[in-house]
């Protein structure tokens, strides 16, 4: 079976390591990359074409509705959720706009982050 590539893209280093941690006990995920600004998302995109990115939507450098737009630019068979603290915040709008599947809440329970990777 094969397996579909993540690349987490999250400026926090804890939530980082434990989103790419409790991806990569997951059988049939694979994690290809972390990035920890939307520019290195960006670039760690185009390199190693993950077919899923979770993408923090406040980061440095670029931000994620920024990067989710050149990614879908330049690679529109990658996915992007967005990955957010708040339930209302407009960059999520913008985000979609700019080409991402969905959003997803940092507060989410582990089997609902993984099944929203899985059906996107």
């Amino acid at each position: 079976m094969d397996k579909t590539r993540v690349l987490i893209a999250d400026d926090h280093p804890l939530i980082l390591e434990g989103l790419g941690s409790l991806l990569e006990r997951q059988d049939d995920l694979e994690v290809v990359g972390k990035a920890t600004s939307g520019a290195e998302a960006v670039a760690l995109a185009l390199e190693r074409e993950p077919d899923i990115i979770l993408m923090d939507i406040r980061m440095p450098e670029q931000d994620g509705v920024e990067a989710t737009r050149r990614i879908r630019h330049d690679c529109p068979h990658i996915r992007v959720i967005i990955l957010t603290v708040y339930e209302d915040d407009a960059s999520i709008f913008n985000a979609i706009k700019a080409g991402a599947c969905g959003y997803i809440l940092k507060d989410v329970e582990t089997h609902q982050l993984v099944d929203s990777i899985r059906r996107a």
